[in-house]
């Protein structure tokens, strides 16, 4: 029987969970992971493009090559008729409009909305919702092909109803776009960042008409159609001079394929050979086919490069690749964030408007992409918020690999983890065809399964890799840490054991000389073993895992209390488990998976050490304790979260670099990353203190269980030693939201991107953010793909002379660890906890604002 540890708290837990259930609609429904899951829709098109609110979705339909004719048909999404099933999966049947359709000449089949006001995509006139967007496509017929733009009127009935549809349709006078030296911009399937500045688009090097490569150009004036920059290749924006353009977190790194190996700086250089792109709105992405399908045309393997995959080539491992050829993939896009549940009311379209009811995406981790396409009239969703992970040391999707040029390679896998460690598969070991294998047996989304390809090992096969380190400073490889994870879905087929009838045929499921080993033993149950300290320290034998089905695995390790954590399928099994303090670290060498290191052929291994039969998917490694959280997020169909939630942490998880690497100094408080460290600390340790203090029980435990996120407690400093920090966590009252820069920098011009995100500009742009939503107080507490606000209401809120407080803030050092450190201590003389400032006044004062937390906890800063 499964034991575990259970937090004091965990009884009041479980008697206000009772005391919820009863309150009608409280509790909100389960909300599947859909990564590995292909929907069908109503919308079917050849190119297409949808609006800034994801409104409305226009296109081509059909085209006339006699009479040069294209057909344009607008239809409008109505997220208020999308449905759910009892699982929780949507329904897209009734979504779409019927339409209204236009006739334009010399169209091409792909096309791009450009809105000079991206804040207000329509306006409501006379009970319609009006939209006057520029429509931009090239010029397909009689010529070469030369991009254009044309205004359009489009007016949509009933808007933001089940019933919505557009009511008239028309478009303008055509213009040409031209470069500042008057050329002319040669390319097909264009696409556009929601400021109307950056076109993305497939074209060539010379734009002389040629294709097959991924282009960009620039304007300071919005869907202007003159004084475009002269076209390059999308891997040099990271050259690129212009201010404007690197803005665009496309451009901070230079661009890699999937090996590490970089995409051509020069215009005569290894280049992006890419078609059907589409970027996302603030110009941190995109999308794209990478390989060529069956009919000769680059269509397959749609991918993503760009801030949020460390911009780096990401052949996406899931649903919108179900199989490697199974059919064309041309043209997808998304409405980004604007039907997201989470999102609060006055961020939406109309004004006021809720998600709470029907909403995409459905997968609630914290950045998903809701990806419809047109040709092959499906909905997706792409988990992009797992890809860049600070702690990852290894992460193996699985799938096949896609080549700097432009190709599969069924003989690898990437490493997403950034350090590139490509595994190459050896005996019989494969990649398989399609995401079949990695379906739950039942059908059910609340079913354990994979995600996408899966390493296929029938025996005598595995995957290898060399893990290199020259510096001997990777941590986890050849630098030691203090905490590990490892995490990985296995199937075993159903006959592993067949005709196994005599010794012990134990088989490996990864073997790592020196350093660790999972072997899955012939009862079923699976024993994982590292070396600490130099010791091979074994943790005995799981549950068994049932055969022929998929079974999410995780194991931690806290290296400063020697707490180890066993996890099947997001939960803790309660087993008792040895205990180990010390260091830890993979070593250069060999890696196998499927199989030990020297690689074993019998189908019934006599003396053990034999090779695994079955699928394994998923591999992850990381160099800290992840939380029980954390792990059940990516157990896919895994119905594991209230035992998350009662998971409590181990004492290493708390120190500030065991939440964020970089967060490992005294000067780093004032940092990013030691805003995340703080965040997460209180986050985890708000679900405990919440269900202790609480005076608003339905509220807090809504937080805890409910589709919004969890406790998201934002943290400020309270006070530090070069080896200490005391964590303020805000008060539980609060609302923890996603937003974006753009959104921001219209409360604030300065609050631009993530590396001013501690700065004054985005502290002002915050405040009057949360302002807007009621709340008094706001500090981001997040990066992902976008920052992340936590509101609150202050208790004393003061200008204060910048002298009154301290050197550091007198010498207007706000963002710095002393500073920070300078204003709590000024609100702890007022009688609170810690304190943030918010804007400056006249020059001279600092707008502070101080609070009672949460709880005020001591962390080390390097356990």
């Amino acid at each position: 029987m499964r034991t575990r540890r259970c937090p004091l708290w965990v009884p009041r837990l479980a008697s206000l969970l009772a005391v919820l259930m009863a309150a009608p609609g409280a509790l909100a429904a389960e909300r599947p992971s859909l990564v590995n899951t292909r929907i069908g829709t109503p919308f079917g098109a050849n190119g297409h493009s949808s609006t800034i609110d994801g409104r409305v979705f226009v296109g081509n339909i059909r085209e006339d090559h006699a009479t040069t004719t294209t057909t344009w048909l607008a239809r409008v999404f109505r997220p208020e008729a999308v449905t759910y099933d009892a699982q929780g999966k949507p329904g897209f049947s009734t979504a779409f409009s019927p339409g209204l359709s236009t006739q334009v000449r010399n169209g091409e089949n792909a096309l791009a909305f450009c809105f000079t006001n991206p804040a207000q995509p329509y306006v409501l006139s006379g009970g319609l919702a009006v939209y006057q967007p520029f429509l931009f496509d090239s010029q397909m017929f009689n010529g070469p092909n030369r991009f254009r733009r044309r205004p359009v009127d489009l007016r949509v009935s009933q808007p933001f109803t089940p019933q919505a549809d557009i009511s008239s349709f028309t478009t303008g006078n055509l213009d040409y776009l031209t470069t500042v030296t008057g050329a002319s911009i040669r390319g097909i399937e264009p696409t556009m960042t929601s400021d109307g500045r950056l076109l993305i688009y497939q074209g060539g090097p010379a734009n002389d008409g040629g294709i097959d490569h991924l282009m960009y150009a620039y304007n300071p004036t919005p869907c202007a159609a003159t004084g475009w920059s002269n076209p390059r290749p999308l891997s040099m924006m990271y050259s690129d001079p212009t201010a404007g353009v690197k803005r665009y977190p496309l451009a901070w790194q230079k661009l890699k394929a999937s090996t590490g190996e970089l995409f051509g700086e020069t215009t005569s250089g290894p280049l992006i050979r890419a078609a059907y792109a589409w970027v996302d709105h603030e110009g941190r992405n995109v999308t794209y086919t990478g390989v060529v399908y069956t009919d000769g045309a680059r269509r397959e393997a749609v991918s993503l490069i760009g801030a949020d995959t460390g911009w780096t080539a990401y052949h996406i491992d899931g649903a919108i690749n179900t199989d490697r050829s199974d059919i064309a993939h041309l043209f997808y896009s998304g409405p980004m964030w604007n039907l997201e549940q989470e999102r609060a009311p006055e961020q939406n379209f109309p004004p006021g408007s809720s998600n709470e009811s029907h909403y995409l995406p459905v997968t609630k981790t914290h950045d998903v992409l809701a990806l419809f396409g047109s040709n092959t009239a499906d909905y997706n969703e792409v988990d992009i918020g797992e890809l860049v992970d600070p702690f990852h040391v290894l992460y193996l999707p699985m799938n096949e690999l896609v080549t700097r040029a432009g190709a599969y390679d069924l003989t690898r896998t990437p490493d997403l983890s950034g350090r590139f460690f490509t595994g190459t598969l050896v005996g019989t070991a494969s990649i398989s065809a399609g995401n079949a294998v990695t379906q739950p047996t039942s059908g059910s989304l609340w079913e354990p399964h994979g995600k996408g390809k899966a390493l296929v090992v029938p025996g005598g096969g595995a995957l290898t890799m060399n893990l290199t380190d020259a510096t001997s400073t990777v941590p986890g490889v050849g630098g030691f840490v203090r905490g590990f994870t490892v995490q990985l879905a296995v199937r075993p087929d159903a006959n592993i054991h067949q005709g196994c009838t005599t010794g012990n045929p134990y088989r490996y499921l990864f073997q790592k000389g020196g350093a660790l080993d999972l072997i899955y033993e012939s009862d079923n149950t699976v024993q994982m073993s590292f070396v600490i300290n130099g010791a091979r320290v074994r943790l005995g034998r799981s549950p068994a895992l049932p055969v022929g089905a998929w079974t999410h695995l995780a194991y931690t390790w806290d290296g400063v209390t020697g707490a180890f954590g066993e996890y099947l399928n997001g939960v803790p099994t309660g087993r008792s488990l040895p205990v180990a303090t010390g260091t830890f670290r993979l070593g250069t060498g060999a890696l196998s998976i499927g199989a030990g290191n020297t690689l074993d052929t019998q189908t019934c291994p006599a003396n053990g050490e034999g090779s695994f039969r079955g699928a394994i998917d998923e591999v992850r490694f990381f160099t800290h304790a992840r939380s029980a959280r954390s792990i059940c997020m990516t157990s896919y169909g895994a119905n594991c979260r209230d035992e998350a939630i009662q998971e409590t942490p181990t004492a290493g998880q708390f120190g500030m670099s065991q939440q964020q690497p970089a967060c490992n100094s005294y000067a780093a408080l004032g940092t990013l990353a030691c805003a995340s460290s703080m965040h997460r600390v209180c986050a985890q340790r708000g679900a405990h203190d919440a269900l202790a203090t609480s005076t608003n029980v339905l509220e807090t435990i809504q937080q805890l269980i409910g589709n919004r996120p969890p406790i998201s407690l934002l943290g400020a400093l309270a006070g530090a030693t070069t080896t200490d920090v005391t964590v303020a966590c805000a008060p539980i009252q609060h609302e923890s939201l996603g937003v974006t820069f753009e959104e921001l920098a219209r409360k604030h011009a300065g609050c631009v991107d993530e590396r001013v995100a501690q700065s004054f500009d985005c502290s002002a742009a915050v405040h009057r953010w949360c302002n807007s939503l009621g709340w008094s107080t706001g500090q981001i507490f997040e990066m992902t793909s976008r920052p992340w606000v936590g509101c609150f209401n202050a208790g004393l809120i003061q200008d204060v002379a910048k002298d009154q407080l301290g050197p550091a803030s007198n010498a207007g050092s706000f963002s710095s660890t002393d500073s920070k450190l300078e204003v709590s201590r000024w609100c702890q003389t007022k009688g609170y906890g810690a304190g943030v400032v918010q804007e400056l006044g006249a020059g001279l004062y600092a707008n502070v604002h101080c609070f009672q937390p949460a709880m005020t906890v001591p962390w080390k800063l390097n356990p």
